[in-house]
């Protein structure tokens, strides 16, 4: 009797105890909804996007009230891969001008393999990992493999990527520019993969693609630019790529320094305007540097110099690349510096009033970059692109190596699944046999162990 007691004190304790957290996360949430919405725009604005995502975890109605909120707060920031004795890593700089190491979206690799980020659209990277292709969320840790692409193993291939989203298909797609070292060998061509169909279709381009030069996506568009030939001395066009209808288009240019028209050393969006970085003396290469912005989208009229990079040493030629990342609250502008000529790899924050300029330092363990992009934080979540169930159909063995800390899967037409985790093989029923097994004796090995 005592002991009944006892357990329904404990249930009434329980149950008060629930009734005073559903009051108090009422009381919580109505403090949200009775604020105006400028006044709770502007405080979430203030904070870290991840200090937003925790608070949404406090109550159903936080949650509920912010949802909303979030998907206009947008934090531009550059995410830079780097090389050092230690191995790769990526570095993010915000637009405060701080430096933070940003966790892998891998847990081993090979040290052979080559690895380059291709682009970013809605806040996912697309990286390249050797013949693999990866969507990637920095803020979640969210990255899965979509697909594969086989030419990218020959290394002969000069590859120029880029992401885009189709909005009215719901899907991310990839678009890439090849150029073989031998153009009687492979040629060159312009590919969209589909990350849904698991397909890649080859699409017309009436430009070089051995002269094609990566930029970033704009409503919604994937812009490059490129020249009509093969010539060191050609004149560039910019082009967008529209995912809905999987062509090509070009985006007006500004009056040219001299007629043949203007050798473009960059690309890049700056307070969501498109951008592009020239000589403001092309014929012999010399002076500085002139970074425009076309203010209306579309508009040829509408491009204006925003501000100019000091070019008095000489140290900027015709095949090295500067392209604006983003602009910080410091009113500078951060610029990917890539020197060709003395393979040097910076970024800088240049100041558009005066003109001046400064190195971003990086630490003393990651003083080789490779590669930076700007990407807009956010909390997106790819489709469910199920690359199993969509490339294999239950008809063949497939081998994946899942980068994020999950072994490498197999399936077999037997619907039996072996894993194998570097030389570990699991069977289906979790017991771990300690043999090494080459890929091509698989078939053989699954055949022994179904009997």
């Amino acid at each position: 009797m005592g002991k009944m007691q006892t357990l329904s004190k404990k249930q009434r304790l329980r149950r008060r105890n629930k009734r005073r957290k559903r009051k108090e996360n009422r009381a919580k949430s109505q403090v949200v909804n009775d604020l105006p919405q400028e006044i709770v725009v502007d405080i979430l604005s203030r904070l870290p996007l991840k200090s937003v995502v925790r608070s949404m975890c406090v109550c159903k109605g936080w949650r509920s009230s912010m949802e909303g909120y979030t998907k206009s707060l947008t934090r531009q920031k550059v995410v830079a891969l780097t090389h050092s004795k230690t191995g790769l890593s990526f570095q993010s700089i915000d637009q405060q001008g701080y430096i933070k190491s940003v966790r892998k979206p891998w847990k081993k690799i090979g040290s052979n393999s080559s690895i380059r980020i291709d682009g970013s659209c809605n806040g996912l990277l697309l990286l390249e990992i050797d013949e693999d292709l990866l969507l990637w969320n920095p803020l979640t840790g969210y990255s899965k493999k979509v697909l594969a692409y086989e030419p990218l193993r020959d290394e002969e291939y000069r590859v120029v990527s880029g992401l885009c989203f189709d909005s009215s298909s719901n899907e991310y797609k990839v678009v890439m520019a090849l150029s073989h070292s031998s153009p009687d060998y492979g040629g060159e061509f312009v590919v969209v993969g589909s990350f849904r169909n698991k397909t890649w279709t080859r699409v017309s381009f009436s430009f070089c693609a051995s002269d094609v030069h990566s930029g970033p996506v704009l409503n919604e568009n994937l812009h490059w630019f490129s020249s009509k030939n093969h010539s060191f001395l050609s004149s560039h066009q910019i082009v967008f790529f529209d995912p809905l209808i999987d062509e090509f288009k070009e985006v007006p240019m500004p009056e040219p320094k001299n007629g043949d028209g203007d050798i473009l050393l960059g690309i890049g969006v700056l307070n969501g305007c498109l951008c592009m970085a020239r000589f403001d003396h092309p014929g012999n290469f010399e002076g500085n540097v002139e970074v425009l912005v076309m203010k209306e989208y579309g508009m040829q009229n509408s491009w204006a110099i925003m501000f100019s990079i000091s070019n008095s040493t000489g140290l900027f030629h015709s095949y090295d690349r500067i392209e604006p990342l983003c602009s910080t609250k410091n009113d500078e502008v951060l610029v990917n510096i890539f020197l060709r000529g003395k393979r040097r790899h910076n970024i800088w924050a240049c100041n558009s009033n005066d003109n001046s300029h400064r190195e971003i330092p990086f630490s003393v363990n990651h003083h080789c970059l490779i590669d930076a992009v700007m990407y807009e934080e956010s909390l997106e979540t790819p489709p469910n692109y199920s690359w199993e169930d969509d490339e294999l159909r239950g008809e063949a063995t497939y081998d994946e190596i899942f980068l994020c800390s999950s072994p490498r899967k197999l399936k077999k037409v037997m619907d039996c699944w072996v894993y194998v985790d570097f030389q570990q093989y699991e069977h289906s029923e979790s017991k771990k046999l300690e043999v090494e097994v080459e890929l091509e004796d698989l078939d053989s090995y699954l055949e022994r162990k179904s009997c």
